[in-house]
């Protein structure tokens, strides 16, 4: 019951995007740890990448790397707060094989590294 009404209210919540973006925000909500480069999921939903980036840019007011970045780093701090998950499976739960990369993604969206997190969370 709980999950269906989470599931009305994301509803609820896309519909001021178009179908196109509506899709996709579900698509890469579902699966942080699938290929979610502008090319796969163009290639998935059989859209033009160039259409597909000017139109979710247009919509939600950001890039479609961003947007995945976001919900990358909003999962880890999930994690971060829930588990004591070494950050380099965290990386690859959160869908960033490079575990330099996460970290760096982390630190530009939070401003503080997984671990400096983690450690800060703890001390509260």
């Amino acid at each position: 019951m709980i999950h269906k009404y989470c599931l009305l209210v994301k509803n609820h919540s896309l519909k001021k995007y178009s179908l196109p973006v509506q899709k996709v925000i579900t698509y890469i909500d579902f699966d942080l740890t699938a290929d979610l480069g502008l090319k796969a999921i163009a290639k998935h939903f059989n859209i033009n990448a160039s259409y597909l980036s000017n139109l979710f840019k247009r919509e939600t007011g950001q890039t479609l790397t961003d947007y995945v970045s976001q919900k990358r780093v909003q999962h880890a701090i999930y994690l971060l707060n829930s588990t004591n998950m070494q950050i380099q499976n965290m990386a690859h739960y959160c869908g960033v094989g490079d575990v330099n990369y996460f970290v760096k993604i982390f630190k530009k969206y939070i401003g503080k590294t997984p671990r400096e997190y983690r450690n800060c969370v703890h001390c509260i």
